[in-house]
């Protein structure tokens, strides 16, 4: 009986342990140079975003009056320079961290310019904020 006890006690906190995964990234599976992709959160379906990669747009998922969904865009503070988008190629990045909505960010892959998603307190709205 002691040998099963034995057993038993560390399989249960083994399990235990198994169960409990950290918050991360969610994307889709797109390859590498797919223009558009699907990110989002594990903190909420609030944070599911599509990116086209070419331009930096990025659209967050919303539900309209009729509770069917949409993506609505997510503005920058400050548009986006010419010199930052390379026609035909794959530009930006969406980076979500599963610690919460503070810390997602846009990064143009070859000069390492950042922006951070920031919500307006009074309207709700989302938009991009260059981060320094």
């Amino acid at each position: 009986m002691k040998n099963i006890l034995s057993f038993l006690i560390p399989a249960l906190f083994a399990f235990e342990g198994w169960a409990q995964e950290p918050y991360s990234h969610q994307s889709s599976s797109a390859p590498q140079t797919a223009r558009y992709e699907i990110v989002q959160s594990e903190r909420g379906a609030r944070y599911t975003f599509k990116i086209d990669k070419y331009t930096g747009r990025v659209f967050q998922i919303a539900e309209k009056n009729n509770q069917d969904l949409t993506w609505e865009p997510i503005l920058f503070l400050d548009p986006l320079a010419q010199n930052e988008i390379t026609p035909n190629k794959v530009n930006f990045q969406v980076f979500i961290s599963g610690l919460g909505a503070r810390h997602i960010y846009l990064l143009q892959v070859d000069t390492g310019k950042t922006w951070q998603l920031a919500e307006d307190a009074k309207s709700g709205i989302l938009v991009w904020v260059e981060f320094e």
